[in-house]
């Protein structure tokens, strides 16, 4: 069974590895894939060190938030020579993008980092209550034969957990290694040379970037201050009386950070493209997508986790559900067109 599990495994990530060292115009160095393998098998192997006599499983939870900033910094050190040599024309103005890129996901990493700490993420012990309700679903199917039960456990623990996980975090990211790689490229007189200045789209496109950065910020800010409040017992009495955050921006989303999130890597990934006058449309470069698309379908389920749980243990939320939407802001509903929406579905 052992070998049989081994053997899986060598052969998941063997494929892994061909693919991302496969990816035309993004191809991974050695040092990008030593750096990928490495952090997958210390997240692993880390699950194991028990912490408060009990495996933690939010390894790759602390490592979200640094990986495309660590990834980022290799690249920087890759493409030192093009990205910070004196350019003129289109290789300055492909200069000046992949920096803005460069700085804009390491303020997103850093930001979203210094959230982690003050929520207590980074503490010895510290678990996402998710892993819980994710720990009794799986062991809800397997089998009762113990030496099963682990193997399954522990392909989900490198596959998922950590490889798929870290891959996506990897996915993401490709888009600013090409646009850090293009000042080399237009330099040498093989790119557009014709993109010798920031178009609209592309200001707008950054500007949104920073834009989606702030909200972000705005909203976990609010979720924060709620729950210090919570923790002080300072809540007003409708706070009190819901138990959970649906003021500020959560008013009009459910969800507004998760939304915020998503958008910034999607439109990363428009910007890096526009940029570099990469046509998204061909087939050549549909991994570039497979990024943000990834991105979208795992928090969605991980919105559909957290919901669950917040109907069981919170008895307004689902008015709370009714009434605000899941994710694109949207103005709330008023009692009166809830009640209207109940009865057309009777």
């Amino acid at each position: 069974m052992c070998l049989c599990v081994l053997q899986t495994l060598a052969s998941v990530c063997q494929g892994i590895q061909h693919i991302t060292s496969a990816l035309p115009y993004a191809e991974a160095s050695t040092h990008t894939r030593q750096l990928f393998w490495g952090t997958v098998c210390a997240t692993w192997l880390l699950t194991f060190v028990r912490q408060r006599g009990r495996r933690n499983f939010s390894i790759v939870d602390r490592v979200w938030p640094l990986f495309p900033v660590v990834l980022a910094a290799q690249w920087v050190n890759e493409s030192r020579d093009s990205l910070f040599a004196a350019h003129e024309g289109a290789a300055c103005a492909a200069q000046c993008k992949a920096i803005v890129g460069v700085v804009l996901v390491t303020v997103w990493g850093l930001r979203l980092c210094y959230n982690s700490v003050r929520r207590g993420d980074y503490n010895v012990g510290a678990e996402d209550y998710r892993w819980v309700h994710v720990r009794a679903s799986i062991d809800r199917i397997l089998p009762q034969c113990s030496a099963v039960r682990w193997a399954v456990w522990e392909l989900f623990n490198i596959v998922f957990v950590s490889g798929f996980q870290l891959a996506l975090l990897y996915l993401i990211a490709v888009p600013l290694h090409m646009l850090m790689r293009y000042p080399g490229v237009v330099a040498r007189g093989t790119g557009n040379m014709a993109a010798d200045k920031w178009s609209c789209a592309e200001v707008l496109l950054a500007a949104l970037m920073a834009a989606l950065l702030v909200l972000e910020a705005v909203a976990d800010q609010q979720m924060y201050e709620f729950r210090q409040r919570k923790q002080q017992n300072k809540l007003t009495r409708a706070e009190a009386q819901a138990g959970f955050v649906h003021t500020g921006l959560w008013r009009y989303s459910r969800h507004p950070n998760v939304l915020c999130e998503q958008a910034f890597w999607a439109v990363l990934c428009v910007f890096c493209s526009m940029a570099t006058g990469t046509d998204l449309g061909s087939f050549d470069n549909v991994y570039l997508l497979a990024g943000p698309v990834l991105l979208i379908a795992l928090m969605w389920a991980s919105v559909q986790l957290t919901e669950s749980i917040s109907r069981a243990k919170y008895p307004m939320y689902r008015a709370y559900m009714m009434q605000t939407s899941r994710l694109i802001p949207w103005k709330p509903w008023s009692n009166a067109q809830v009640i209207n929406q109940a009865h057309a579905k009777l």
